[in-house]
């Protein structure tokens, strides 16, 4: 084996290793923070009676009631656990919007709404995205319940206008707004390791700042 094959094996087994260490510290940190989005996060879950175009729209017509009733308490809490709290006692409030909006559309359905822990799966809403796991949620079932849903997230305020809508650590944010960002971070962290200096590349740190969500 000559000199520069075994240079060129030993630079293959330290990239590899280096990838390993990197892949594992990424799923490593992305375990963590998704842990911490889902402590963070209350979400709105309502379910139709059934498929049918008079359904959906009744399921609609539900949730912006219920939305509108939402007290300023919840989507102004410091944490998760006040926001929880406040919810809890808005209950009958909101109980009453949804009740309300089927009178309004002349329903005989019935909304029954729960605030408990469920457990939703990975989810793209487009804007963000959210791990999946057991969630805090408020959940709505209306009629049979055996219709399509509708999902949103109640803390942080993500699916109410002019309120509070993001999380209190930028890994945080990073995960639910910004994918671009955990991207670039690991071209930066890899560019890191490959250069001698350890410096990153300017590019990588320019297209991070200018495409990580927050």
């Amino acid at each position: 084996m000559t000199s520069h094959t075994r240079r060129v094996l030993e630079l293959g087994v330290g990239l590899g290793l280096a990838l390993t260490l990197v892949l594992t510290a990424l799923a490593d940190w992305h375990q963590r923070t998704a842990a911490r989005v889902r402590a963070d996060t209350i979400r709105l879950h309502i379910l139709a009676n059934s498929d049918t175009w008079d359904d959906q729209l009744l399921k609609l017509q539900v949730r912006d009631a219920v939305l509108a009733a939402i007290p300023e308490a919840v989507t102004r809490a410091d944490t998760p656990q006040q926001a929880a709290a406040a919810l809890q006692t808005a209950l009958p409030a909101l109980q009453n919007a949804a009740d309300n909006a089927l009178h309004r559309a002349h329903s005989a359905q019935t909304a029954r709404l729960r605030l408990e822990r469920f457990a939703f799966s990975a989810r793209d809403y487009g804007a963000f995205a959210l791990p999946g796991g057991e969630y805090t949620a408020l959940r709505i079932e209306l009629g049979a319940a055996r219709g399509r849903n509708w999902f949103c997230v109640l803390y942080p305020a993500l699916c109410l206008s002019g309120a509070q809508s993001d999380y209190p650590t930028k890994a945080e944010n990073a995960l639910v707004f910004g994918r671009y960002e955990v991207r670039f971070a690991f071209a930066e962290l890899v560019g890191r390791m490959a250069s001698p200096r350890g410096a990153a590349p300017a590019g990588a740190c320019r297209s991070a700042t200018a495409e990580g969500g927050s």
